[in-house]
């Protein structure tokens, strides 16, 4: 038995570019008979829909909407729910999913989304966070300057980014990216902004995530398999041959 995780997700309440809510998504995940989400809302520094003149309390108390939006819908159908978020590194348009830090965290750390990347990553790791490289080859009209992966300030990598099946996220140069630095954690996100994709990404254990440290715990033990294309597979990204 597996239990499956969408690991990159995001809601219309906080991203702009999301077309779902919080609680839509949750419904779809467990409709495609998923056991848990990370919502991870495009933050501050990236395509945010909270006004970025507000103040920092403030910013980060709309920035919980989505999740928790998710969170509530997620407690009546037995969807367990996580936060997370999607910092963006200007002016390269590069970006980084960031686990198992919560709201106390951002409001005892004013303003992180203008730090440089050395910077924000010696944070969040030193405070127990994980930092994973999202779609580090993506090609886009807004990524203006050509990928620069910096895997010595990351612990993983995003070897495969659904995102509609688009070829522009360059997937193979990420797995490539993954095998010449073997201590990278590899995970799949379906980067999903609307219903229609639920399912086809993510990542899946043998056993269930209790909360987002269990969640590191799990990824840094090899324990995940990665669902690719709505397909569990191992590390090398194998199918299993199990019915799930």
């Amino acid at each position: 038995m597996f239990y499956k995780y969408e690991t990159h997700l995001h809601t219309s309440e906080v991203s702009k570019c999301a077309h779902n809510t919080g609680a839509e998504m949750a419904r779809a995940y467990k409709k495609a008979g998923y056991t848990g989400i990370f919502v991870t809302d495009h933050f501050f520094n990236g395509n945010c829909a909270i006004p970025r003149e507000l103040g920092w309390k403030q910013k980060v108390n709309l920035f919980m909407r989505g999740y928790k939006s998710a969170k509530e819908e997620g407690e009546k159908l037995g969807l367990d729910v996580f936060f997370g978020w999607e910092f963006t590194l200007r002016p390269y348009a590069a970006d980084f999913l960031t686990y198992n830090l919560d709201k106390e965290f951002l409001l005892a750390h004013p303003y992180i989304d203008r730090f440089p990347l050395k910077e924000y990553s010696e944070l969040v790791r030193k405070n127990g966070g994980l930092l994973i490289h999202a779609h580090p080859y993506r090609e886009a009209e807004y990524i203006l300057y050509p990928p620069r992966p910096k895997p010595h300030l990351v612990d993983g990598v995003e070897v495969n980014n659904t995102a509609s099946n688009s070829p522009d996220n360059n997937n193979h140069l990420a797995w490539r990216l993954a095998l010449k630095h073997p201590y990278l954690i590899r995970i799949s996100g379906t980067d999903i902004h609307t219903t229609e994709f639920a399912g086809l990404g993510g990542v899946a254990f043998r056993y269930r995530i209790k909360d987002s440290q269990h969640f590191v715990d799990a990824l840094r033990a090899g324990d995940a398999y990665l669902i690719i294309d709505g397909k569990i597979t191992d590390r090398e990204g194998k199918p299993i041959e199990e019915v799930v």
